[in-house]
């Protein structure tokens, strides 16, 4: 009877062993309930029955808080040793569930254990780094270098015309003028309402035109007056164009490009030249203070 009463309190005892907590890990516990009976049920005493003994006991052990350790993501998680199975008079079979695999990131895994029996363990090794599925293409060195561009040739310069040789002035012995210097050039005088040329004043243009040549960088300017009524300034501007032109056709048939040659008809001049005429034209050169 004494026996009877102990043996259902060293049950208990196991598992209130058995539900400790271990430091990584989180065991069940399985009772079985056949074996129990067998161990507390005897034809000669009238004892309890062991599945009538008060299973919740064991749970009401104060609980201890769980513990988890943080290992690095690249190992494996560490398994931990099997629990001692505790030996008791009279097991039977032993009954046990196999552990299930864990999640990766679980601190511990579960492990199934049952009465006389030992606790097994199974870990998943974390995973490894993850590799790119398009790895960056190796840098490549051309073979040879790059043509030489080929520049486009300029358009050619555009065929400028010669500009035609006008005429030679007609040259009268009997036409009034005269010839004076100025500074850096010559001032011919014609006859009112005439731009003929004489002899002389004929030669004067030639040899201006012979120092003109030996000065590339010069030109060739000539101012054209001529008299003429006031109210009517288009006939003296008329009558200066003529005797600038026949300055200009002696200086072009001498060997004077017309480019180098700048004629200004002024008409009216604002004041009479020395001798008191105003029919006259003024021819210098350009590096010259008239």
């Amino acid at each position: 009877m004494h026996n009877a009463h102990l043996r259902p309190r060293r049950l208990t005892g196991l598992c209130a062993l058995l539900l400790l907590p271990t430091t990584l890990a989180h065991a069940q516990v399985v009772t079985n309930t056949q074996a129990l009976d067998k161990l507390a049920s005897k034809p000669a005493a009238p004892a309890t029955p062991a599945h009538s003994a008060p299973h919740p006991a064991p749970h009401k052990a104060k609980p201890t808080p769980k513990r988890t350790a943080k290992q690095p993501a690249a190992e494996p998680a560490l398994t931990h040793p099997a629990t001692p199975a505790a030996a008791g008079a009279g097991t039977g079979a032993p009954s046990a569930q196999g552990a299930s695999p864990t999640p990766p990131n679980a601190p511990a895994t579960h492990a199934g254990t049952g009465t006389g029996t030992g606790t097994g363990t199974t870990a998943t090794p974390a995973a490894g780094p993850v590799k790119p599925a398009h790895p960056a293409p190796p840098a490549t060195i051309p073979l040879a270098p790059p043509p030489v561009p080929q520049l486009t040739p300029a358009p050619p310069d555009v065929e400028l015309h010669p500009f035609p040789m006008p005429a030679q002035p007609a040259i009268d012995e009997k036409a009034t003028g005269t010839v004076s210097a100025i500074p850096g050039g010559v001032r011919i005088t014609f006859a009112a309402g005439a731009a003929t040329l004489n002899p002389e004043t004929h030669q004067a243009l030639l040899a201006f035109g012979q120092a003109l040549s030996e000065k590339p960088h010069a030109r060739a300017l000539i101012d054209a007056y001529s008299s003429g009524a006031v109210d009517d300034p288009s006939m003296p501007r008329r009558m200066a164009l003529s005797r600038g032109l026949a300055a200009r056709s002696v200086l072009m048939n001498g060997g004077i490009a017309s480019t180098r040659i700048y004629l200004r008809v002024i008409g009216l001049p604002k004041a009479p030249a020395a001798n008191g005429g105003q029919d006259y034209i003024d021819i210098y050169q350009s590096d010259a203070v008239p």
